[in-house]
Order: C-alpha cells, then sequence, then structure tokens
C-alpha cells in the first residue's frame, strides 16, 4: 500500500495534536489539582462532583444550624441552673417562715427577699442572647414575662433541621415552664374555715366529735356540693347526730363521690379532698352545716365574694380584679383531655351534666349603670334583646352546638349597655366597640371594660340549678364558693409564687376564710407544696432542655463526621493523584519526543536511502 506524503502529514498531525491534548490535560491536572475543569470533559465525574458539593453544602448547613441551636440550648441550660438556684432559695425562706415562730418583722423581711427573687426570676424568664429571647417560644422578639409574672409569648417549638426530614428542638417554650401540666401530680383541694375543738382550743381530730366544733348537742344537716375528678357533679345532703366524730363526717363526704376517686382528710382543722387519680385538674368541693334546731350555719368555705356567704356556691358576683376587669375564678376545663376551654369549645365538652332543658341566669349592671337581667336558655339561646344566637352556617345553636364564643359574645352584649341592632351579630359587633369579653389563658371567662378606669359593670351568671332543692346540680359553674386549691396538675409558677409571698407577708401559716386581705390564699403550709411542685416542674423542664443539648451536640458530630466523608469522597472521585499523574506525564513526554524524532527522521529521507 502506498503511502503518500498528504497521508503522512496527516497522521502526524492528529498525532501530534491528540499527544499535545493529553500532556496539557495532564499539566492542568497537576497544577489544578482536579481531574477535570468543564463538565464536558467527564460527565460522570461532573455529575458525581455537583451531587457531593450539594452533599457538603447542605451538611455544612446543618453543622451551622445545629452549632447555633446547640449555642441557644447551651445558653438556656445556664439559666435554669441560676433558676433553680433561685427557687431553691425560695423554698428555703419558706420553710423558715412556716416554723411558727417568726414575727411580725420577720415575716415582712422574709418576703422582701421573697420578692427580691421574684423580681430575679422575672429578669432570668426574660434573658435575651443576640436579641432573642429564650423562653418566648418562637416569639423570639416578645418579651416572655411583664411585671406582673403573666405569660405574653407563644407555646410553640423552636426546630433545628439537622438532616433529611429531621428537625431537632432546642427551646423551653414559655407555656412550658412557667404554666405546664404535669400528669404525675394529683389535685388536691381544702377548706379555709379550720373545724376547732372548742373545749380544748385546738384543732379537730377524727376522733372529735360534732358537738365539739359546733358547740352545740343538736343535730346538723351537710349540704355538699362537688365535682368528681371526671368531670361529672353532683348535690347531695345528710343528717349527722351531735355525738357522731369527724371521721365519720369524712367518711360520709368520701362516699358521695365516685366510689374510690379520693381521699378525705383533716389537717390542722382544714377538710381537704384529693384526687386518686393524678393528672385531672376537675375535682371540687364545697360544703357547710345547718342546725337543725336552730338553723345556725356551720361554714367550711368563705371567699368574700360580694352578694354571697357560706351557703352559697356559685350564685356570686364576679370579682373586679382592676378598675376596668372583672373576672370568674372557675376555669372552664374540656373533661376529655383536660385542656382549658377556648373560644370554639363546645359548653357540652366542659358541662358535668346533661344540658338539656338547661339555662344560666345573667345578672348586673352593665358599662353605663343600668341594672339587667334575663335568662340565657341553652335549648335556644339568645342575647338579652331576645335575638336568635346562630350557629357560623346560620342554623339556631342549642345545648349541643353553642360554644364558649357564641356565650361569651352573649355575656358582651349584655354588660355593653348598647341599644338593639335588630341581629345577634351586630349587636356583638357593636358591644366589641365598647367591652371586651373572652376566656383567658386559663379559661376563666373575663370582662373588660374600654370605655373608662374605673367601671360601673357588675356581673354574675350561674346555672339556673345552683342551689339546693333544684332539679339537678350546677352543669356549668363560672365563679365559685369552693374549696382552695393546694395543688394542682396545671401548673403556673408565678402565680404559685405571688401566692406564697402573699401568705408570707401576712404570717399566714394556714388559710383563713375571715381574711380582709384575700380569704382565699391557701395559707404558708400549703403554698410550700405547691412551691415543691414548682420545683419538680423546673428541673424537669431542665432536663428536656439538657437533652435537647445532648442530641444537638451528637447532631453536630454526626453532620461534621458525614461532611469529612463526603468531603473525601469527593476528592477520591475529582481531585488529580498527583504521582500517578505525574508519572503519565513523564511517559506521555517520553512518547512525544520519541515521536517527533521519528518523524523527523522519515522527513529527512530521500531517492538514495533506497536505493
Amino acid at each position: 500500500m502506498r503511502i503518500t506524503q498528504n497521508n503522512f502529514y496527516n497522521t502526524f498531525v492528529s498525532d501530534q495534536q491528540r499527544i499535545k491534548e493529553q500532556l496539557d490535560q495532564l499539566n492542568r491536572q497537576i497544577s489544578s489539582g482536579v481531574k477535570i475543569k468543564y463538565g464536558y470533559e467527564d460527565p460522570q465525574i461532573f455529575s458525581d462532583t455537583l451531587r457531593l458539593d450539594y452533599e457538603e453544602t447542605t451538611l455544612t448547613q446543618a453543622v451551622n444550624v445545629s452549632t447555633d441551636a446547640q449555642s441557644f440550648a447551651g445558653n438556656t441550660d445556664s439559666v435554669m441552673f441560676q433558676f433553680t438556684d433561685a427557687l431553691t432559695r425560695f423554698k428555703t425562706l419558706m420553710i423558715q417562715a412556716a416554723n411558727g415562730a417568726n414575727s411580725d418583722s420577720n415575716y415582712f423581711a422574709i418576703s422582701n427577699e421573697m420578692k427580691s427573687l421574684k423580681e430575679h426570676l422575672i429578669n432570668l424568664s426574660n434573658s435575651s442572647i443576640n436579641g432573642r429571647y429564650l423562653f418566648s417560644g418562637t416569639a423570639l422578639d416578645v418579651k416572655p414575662i411583664d411585671d406582673n409574672g403573666v405569660y405574653m409569648g407563644n407555646g410553640e417549638s423552636l426546630k433545628a433541621v439537622v438532616g433529611a426530614n429531621v428537625e431537632v428542638p432546642y427551646n423551653i417554650p414559655g407555656t412550658d415552664l412557667f404554666l405546664g401540666e404535669d400528669g404525675n401530680f394529683a389535685r388536691k383541694v381544702t377548706t379555709n374555715v379550720p373545724m376547732r375543738d372548742l373545749n380544748a382550743d385546738s384543732a379537730v381530730t377524727l376522733q372529735s366529735s360534732i358537738a365539739d366544733f359546733t358547740g352545740k348537742s343538736d343535730d346538723y344537716t351537710f349540704y355538699l356540693r362537688g365535682r368528681n375528678g371526671d368531670g361529672s357533679v353532683f348535690e347531695e345532703s345528710f343528717t349527722m347526730g351531735a355525738t357522731q366524730s369527724v371521721e365519720e363526717l369524712l367518711n360520709a363526704i368520701e362516699s358521695y363521690y365516685t366510689p374510690n376517686s379520693v381521699d378525705v382528710t383533716v389537717e390542722n382543722g382544714y377538710i381537704q379532698v384529693t384526687d386518686r387519680q393524678k393528672g385531672r385538674s376537675l375535682l371540687d368541693f364545697h360544703l357547710y352545716g345547718q342546725n337543725d334546731n336552730d338553723g345556725t350555719v356551720v361554714s367550711f368555705i368563705e371567699s368574700g365574694f360580694t352578694g354571697s356567704d357560706a351557703t352559697v356556691y356559685d350564685d356570686a358576683d364576679f370579682q373586679k380584679i382592676d378598675g376596668t376587669t372583672l373576672r370568674g375564678n372557675y376555669s372552664q376545663i374540656v373533661r376529655d383531655g383536660n385542656g382549658y376551654a377556648v373560644r370554639s369549645t363546645l359548653l357540652n365538652d366542659v358541662a358535668g351534666a346533661d344540658l338539656t332543658g338547661g339555662s344560666l341566669l345573667l345578672s348586673g349592671s352593665d358599662r353605663n349603670g343600668t341594672a339587667f337581667g334575663y335568662s340565657f336558655d341553652l335549648d335556644a339561646p339568645t342575647d338579652i334583646f331576645g335575638n336568635a344566637v346562630n350557629n357560623s352556617d346560620g342554623t339556631p345553636a342549642d345545648h349541643t352546638t353553642l360554644t364558649y364564643g357564641q356565650l361569651v359574645d352573649a355575656v358582651a352584649v349584655a354588660v355593653s349597655g348598647i341599644a338593639d341592632q335588630g341581629s345577634f351579630e351586630a349587636n356583638v359587633t357593636e358591644a366589641r366597640k365598647f367591652v371586651d369579653v373572652s376566656l383567658d389563658e386559663k379559661g376563666r371567662i373575663t370582662i373588660r371594660d374600654k370605655s373608662g378606669t374605673d367601671t360601673s359593670i357588675t356581673f354574675n351568671m350561674h346555672d339556673a340549678n345552683s342551689g339546693y332543692g333544684t332539679a339537678a346540680p350546677s352543669a356549668l359553674v363560672f365563679n365559685a364558693n369552693n374549696a382552695l386549691t393546694i395543688d394542682d396538675p396545671k401548673h403556673d409558677l408565678f402565680a404559685s409564687i405571688d401566692a406564697a409571698i402573699e401568705a408570707v407577708e401576712n404570717g399566714r401559716l394556714y388559710p383563713d376564710g375571715g381574711s380582709s386581705v384575700n380569704p382565699r390564699n391557701a395559707g404558708i403550709e400549703n403554698a410550700l407544696e405547691r412551691i415543691d411542685h414548682v420545683l419538680e416542674h423546673v428541673g424537669k423542664e431542665h432536663t428536656k432542655i439538657g437533652a435537647m443539648s445532648n442530641s444537638l451536640n451528637y447532631a453536630v458530630e454526626r453532620s461534621e463526621t458525614l461532611k469529612i466523608n463526603v468531603q473525601t469522597l469527593r476528592s477520591d472521585i475529582l481531585d488529580t493523584d498527583i504521582g500517578e499523574a505525574t508519572v503519565k506525564l513523564n511517559q506521555l513526554s517520553l512518547n512525544f519526543q520519541a515521536m517527533l524524532a521519528s518523524i523527523a527522521k522519515v522527513q529527512n529521507l530521500s531517492l538514495v536511502n533506497y536505493l
């Protein structure tokens, strides 16, 4: 086969170009340290590199997010240590106040230090890092606790994305720390008027007789109202002879609750009822006795409410808590789940008995000082002007569909002092210009007058079945002369602290229904039990943030390890092996030089070489 000069030249140029490209590529790989510069050079390497770059970026973000979250959790943990120390000191002062040997000046000094500790706790609660409050939930720019100890944040958790579809919470919302709920605690209530043995001038014992604390030899009829732990209500009366014992009285009270559901005891003359099942907040108790001969009343609970006495349970005016605001003291709690009622909650879900045929009696004076009173029929509810209360779909409401939102709107119309606008909806709109009626964070109905600094509003709302001799006990209660709460699964840190300070400030070891300051304060001894609950609750929350911090630490370590693995794999795929590339470069350079030498010899051949 004849090879022409032109074919030879083309082959030479092609081989030279190919080897030069290989040399350039090797030189570029050695100088840059990577195998390719452009995607078209090796699509597989390029694709793998892009995927690994994305994974590395994702892991870098996870490390940064986790590190920031870990810092946030670590700062929270540090504050929680200080929080626990302050509460421990607070408890120590409570124990000091409870020893029974303090003078008024001692109580004053102790209460002042307790107030300082409260201020310190509020400051700790409002701790912020880089402009972010630690305990305000996701409302990071909202100061969690106001000067009165009221929580202003939300209950949402901050979560760090530490991996694909993996989130780790890293904060303690204030609703958990300052409020919260502990299923391992039982509700416990107490009377605030003690039974005292008049003969011995001391608290009664189980063996004391009815005559010992009444001072009379007549029979007494006791009127008992209450609520079981499951939310069902009851109303009973029973008669006891003067010679019967306090123990028999307690056994009689216990027998009217659901069997084996409560413990009824006497402590320092006070009757205490404890729910045997933990995690429920519905237990309630009210009792008074009446002499069968002269009608004399024996009080066990007195709250000092306007328009009520020891015989009254729920027919009592709402309390005025400041110049513009009234509030009921009875939390509306859903029977199933133990949560506080909100606007959308059905009355049926809270009521302790069937609401069929029931009604509520509303009375008082409106914003203008004008007296009012009307019956709110639960089967066919209307506002004070007789306008039907309708559901959102336009159908008439009844006891099965009526919500707390509709109820408080009807209350707003009643207390606002407005003229009839022609429909319930129009009346509500007009009433809201002057009053705000709502359920607070503890499910209590609250009325606020927007139009002045000293409201003329007074208000009473109670079940038409309130009082003895009715067809049934009160299914719904909004303000009650009921037993005082010693402890409850539901936790309120600053309310517990305030109650403890008030008890110490007034030198009150035990409840005092005759107090002109606050007859519903449970006293130092009972407040101490509540503070124990507070400390345990804070300890549990502290443990939670510690666990979160550990989880974030593990997440950072895991992400950094994965990042190193990705970087190693990326290096294996993309980075140049300098040694291997250098050997190839040397071999290719020798080949190229040999090729040039061969070409030069061929180019120098003439016809003489063939002869």
